[in-house]
């Protein structure tokens, strides 16, 4: 029971922490375009996810199956988004294109291995593996392009959110299969760990938002 109790609190932090990045934007009174609607689009999907599955844990409902209707929308969104900050058109098409092939590798490996009763061990990781190079590459490559602050950037801290939220996500699946019947205190530990890089990235985002939209 305790332990329940403070998966609910991680998890009510986290929707505190995701809904920042659109509380951000709701005060600048602009409508958002581009990479930024997306973003916004994306963080609204994972926060009615994350509030959904803190109802159901707080009633004692299973609630593992959610992660498996979050992740091919989820990385949809977010490889759409940073699409848009591609200066290349060849890598914003490739962005774009290889949603299909990611979400047909991700049912592939969800019907063959996977249990919607259980931890995801493998079409999650690689999902959120892909879409972590996908932020990453961004990050990079817009970092050595450009000639500027690079701090007043929203693609900056917003790629640099993405890569702190899908990297630390793809080992929670595996980690909690591994953990939950074995050791559950240290599943509880890793989830508080979790909890904090998950804030962060979303605190990172919402601080993306705060700066000028990029051209």
């Amino acid at each position: 029971m305790r332990t329940a109790s403070i998966f609910l609190a991680y998890a009510i932090v986290g929707s505190v922490c995701e809904a920042t990045p659109l509380v951000v934007l709701a005060a600048q009174r602009c409508r958002p375009r581009g990479a930024r609607a997306w973003t916004a689009l994306w963080v609204a999907y994972l926060l009615a996810i994350n509030i959904v599955g803190s109802w159901l844990a707080s009633r004692g409902i299973h609630n593992l199956w959610l992660s498996y209707v979050l992740m091919p929308v989820s990385v949809g969104l977010a490889l759409w988004a940073l699409s848009y900050w591609q200066s290349a058109e060849v890598w914003r098409l490739t962005f774009r294109i290889g949603i299909v092939p990611l979400l047909l590798a991700w049912g592939v490996l969800t019907l063959a291995v996977e249990s919607t009763s259980s931890f995801s061990r493998a079409a999650e990781p690689m999902a959120k593996l892909v879409t972590l190079g996908a932020a990453a590459f961004t990050l990079l490559s817009g970092s050595l392009a450009h000639r500027g602050d690079l701090l007043r950037q929203d693609w900056f801290w917003i790629s640099a959110g993405m890569v702190l939220y899908f990297g630390s996500g793809a080992t929670l699946g595996p980690v909690s299969a591994l953990l939950v019947g074995r050791a559950p205190q240290m599943l509880t530990f890793v989830y508080g760990v979790w909890a904090l890089i998950f804030g962060l990235a979303f605190l990172l985002i919402a601080r993306g938002m705060a700066c000028p939209p990029a051209p």
